[in-house]
């Protein structure tokens, strides 16, 4: 079901639901030139650590796309897609702007996963706005971005749980 709701709607689908708000990720620039200078994965890492603390992107999808590859993918247990933007646009849609949160305990380069590989660790509360909204049981979040080695840029997000899949929503 998360996985339908964070997907882009189809070309010349009826989008007569219109926000009451401005959308925020109207304002980023995801044509923006990347990240032109290679940073080590500590330096990278502790950027990333100031700008999710910051932001919250992981729930707001206020995302800095210089970080990120034209050919970044993310999955998690019930979503995969390709592109910063789309990620961006379906988790400001998915998340309640109001009351969700993305609490960042750690971000660090990984090398237990791989060789570029940077963990955060994050907890995750709040509301999905699906049907009424739905209430999320807290829990803690293992986002695992693989940097590429030649650009240093993050071609990928992985996101793993703390918790089963299927008790996310019903607890």
């Amino acid at each position: 079901i998360l996985s339908n709701f964070m997907s882009k709607p189809e070309e010349g689908a009826d989008e007569t639901m219109v926000e009451a708000k401005p959308n925020p990720i109207d304002a980023i620039d995801f044509d923006a030139p990347k990240f032109s200078t290679k940073v080590d994965l500590q330096t990278l890492a502790a950027i990333l650590d100031y700008e999710l603390t910051e932001k919250e992107w992981f729930v707001t999808g206020k995302v800095n796309p210089i970080y990120f590859s034209d050919d970044f993918e993310f999955q998690d247990p019930d979503v995969q897609l390709s592109g910063i933007e789309d990620y961006a646009r379906g988790v400001y849609k998915l998340f309640d702007q109001d009351c969700s949160r993305a609490e960042i305990i750690s971000c660090k380069v990984n090398p237990d996963l791989g060789p570029n590989i940077i963990t955060v660790t994050w907890r995750l509360s709040g509301k999905v706005s699906i049907g009424p909204g739905l209430t999320i049981k807290p829990y803690i979040c293992f986002s695992g971005f693989t940097v590429d080695e030649e650009s240093g840029l993050i071609v990928r997000q992985e996101d793993r749980f703390d918790i089963p899949q299927w008790d996310i929503l019903l607890s």
